[in-house]
């Protein structure tokens, strides 16, 4: 290679030097920035493991990563936080809790446990503005299944209880005031959730029915609230059941009974001579044959898909009554 050979090459790595080594800062500078923002999240856990190098990761249904968090404990407890379950000490018809994790909400919320030990308490994460932006709370609680409006029963460290909607920007909707908040195990169907047009508060030793916003709709009652409707209300006595509407009056005569659970507006009843039927609210009639049970027996009634009342006895089917 001669002189002008030599001279032509050194030209060349030069110019390619000047094209490449621009090019590969400004790539290294915007993969740094990548990693501090949020939005756009470094891709570097090729088998989107959920705990990777010290990190949590979150991904969508179809892949994509949302965001991630950085252990402060990876060797100890750094996870989703699981629903609680405290309604077992109380009388409401409950949906059978699922102490389940509870995944992220709307790609954007999760609430998360990170400590040395099980005692970690759970916080609220925003994964588009990577920040914890609820520090604390000593339970929470969404049955498992969910809560329409994505809504969430938390406890604080006062050992009070209210209702946090992570819909849109996170917020109280019912605020730390009660010694308990439930739901009654009333199931939307179409979204697979349960219902939150009524809470079931108890405070200063009585019971009050809720608005998914905080209004006291009932006045305050002394028995234990068992379940309700846009109407009325099974309570708990010392003697046995009752219904009662809003104004803690008795509506159905002839109680208490030993036992009281609603279909939809229709009230299955179990008297104290064990004969159980089912009985329409709104015409004060029964509508289903009167049947005698033992107290082992499973009795309930429910609407089919043909949107017929069905009475079930131990699983099976005994009658069906149009309605």
């Amino acid at each position: 290679m001669n002189k002008k050979q030599k001279k032509g090459v050194f030209i060349t790595i030069i110019v390619l030097l000047i094209i490449f080594l621009p090019l590969s800062i400004v790539s290294f500078t915007l993969h740094k920035m990548d990693e501090k923002n949020p939005r756009h999240p470094v891709v570097d856990n090729p088998s989107h493991e959920f705990l990777y190098n010290g990190k949590l990761y979150f991904y969508n249904k179809n892949g994509s990563l949302l965001g991630t968090y950085e252990c402060k404990n990876p060797n100890g407890i750094c996870d989703y936080a699981t629903s609680s379950n405290d309604d077992a000490l109380y009388a409401v018809d409950v949906y059978p809790n699922e102490e389940t994790k509870i995944p992220v909400v709307n790609d954007r919320y999760v609430f998360l446990v990170d400590g040395p030990d099980n005692t970690a308490r759970p916080f609220v994460y925003d994964l588009v503005q990577n920040r914890t932006i609820i520090s604390s709370y000593t339970s929470v609680k969404n049955y498992g299944i969910g809560i329409e409006h994505n809504l969430f029963i938390v406890g604080n460290n006062s050992l009070k209880y209210g209702v946090l909607s992570l819909e849109q920007d996170p917020y109280l909707s019912i605020e730390f005031e009660y010694d308990y908040i439930g739901l009654a195990n009333l199931v939307n169907e179409e979204e697979e959730k349960l219902m939150s047009d009524f809470f079931v508060g108890y405070k200063d030793r009585f019971w009050f029915l809720l608005d998914m916003n905080g209004a006291v709709l009932t006045t305050a009652i002394a028995d234990k609230i068992v379940s309700y409707n846009g109407q009325n209300i099974i309570i708990k006595t010392n003697d046995g059941y009752e219904l009662i509407n809003y104004q803690n009056e008795i509506v159905l005569p002839n109680g208490p009974y030993k036992k009281l659970s609603f279909t939809g507006r229709f009230l299955n009843i179990l008297d104290n001579d064990n004969t159980f039927y089912v009985y329409d609210l709104a015409d004060s009639v029964r509508i289903s044959l009167p049947q005698t049970v033992r107290n082992s027996d499973r009795i309930t009634s429910r609407i089919n898909e043909d949107g017929k009342l069905e009475v079930v006895l131990n699983e099976r089917v005994i009658e069906t009554v149009e309605i």
